[in-house]
């Protein structure tokens, strides 16, 4: 499996207005290698959702061009995976329903594909819930699901749009785990947004900071972690570094960048 590629070039998004149309997006230009995991960084309401569903085709961009491998952002790629913030469980199907979801869907239920969401379960140590319903799990273990669901067809591409952030920190930072493991034993090119700056340094190998609406590209930055990442790597020098970079430029753009800023130990 070949990971994709995508570009934007210049792209905005208007909505319009009573009176005149909102800028969502203005001139955004970005891209993400192949099997690259990239976050989207930036305050409540700069576009970074926006973004990822022009990405994902489940908008058209108002200027500008989107690709995909190099061809134009027409509609949802067939091999693209999107987990979002919430759940969106079945209540009437089991655990491992829930994730055959998209197989169903694709009508290529198969015992490679049930042997597959099996996997993937027990990868996110939810092996002992397959034939639990929604109402049986924790927040953090329907996030679990919801990415195994996003995984199961080994998609090329996958958007997540902030996944992590109804959950308290310690189930974050278990996912943040898990989700690390997952990304670099599949290969799949990841974009992550979030407005979380330590979870976007932990996970990322690059990351996109945007500014407040209408959301532009204010910085980008690398982060040299070790791959799969470690708790470990979060009491490093490296990530530190990172961390305090990112903080500044939201000081630098007059913005926090996450609701729960002071608490990640991150403020000034």
């Amino acid at each position: 499996m070949q990971p994709i590629e995508i570009t934007c070039e210049n792209v905005t998004k208007r909505y319009p207005g009573r009176r005149s149309s909102v800028t969502a997006l203005d001139d955004v230009s970005m891209r993400v290698a192949p099997g690259e995991f990239v976050s989207l960084l930036g305050p409540s309401g700069c576009g970074k959702t926006t973004l990822l569903r022009l990405i994902g085709g489940l908008e058209a961009a108002t200027d500008g061009e989107l690709r995909i491998d190099g061809r134009p952002v027409e509609q949802p790629h067939p091999e693209l995976g999107i987990v979002f913030q919430a759940d969106l469980l079945m209540p009437w199907r089991t655990v491992l329903d829930n994730v055959l979801l998209q197989a169903d869907v694709r009508r290529r239920r198969s015992p490679e594909m049930i042997e597959r969401a099996k996997q993937l379960l027990a990868q996110v140590g939810l092996d002992g819930f397959l034939d639990s319903y929604p109402h049986q799990l924790s927040g953090g273990m329907k996030q679990r699901v919801g990415i195994c669901r996003g995984l199961l067809h080994r998609p090329r591409l996958l958007l997540m749009d902030e996944p992590f952030a109804a959950l308290d920190a310690m189930t974050r930072d278990q996912l943040s785990l898990d989700l690390s493991r997952l990304a670099t034993e599949s290969g799949t090119t990841i974009l992550f947004v979030t407005h979380s700056i330590p979870e976007a340094v932990f996970l990322s190998d690059r990351i996109y900071v945007m500014s407040a609406r209408p959301g532009r590209i204010a910085a980008e930055l690398s982060v040299d972690l070790p791959k799969p990442r470690r708790l470990a790597h979060r009491q490093g020098q490296e990530f530190t570094r990172r961390v305090a970079e990112v903080t500044g430029i939201f000081k630098e753009l007059g913005v926090f960048a996450a609701d729960d800023y002071d608490e990640e130990g991150v403020s000034a």
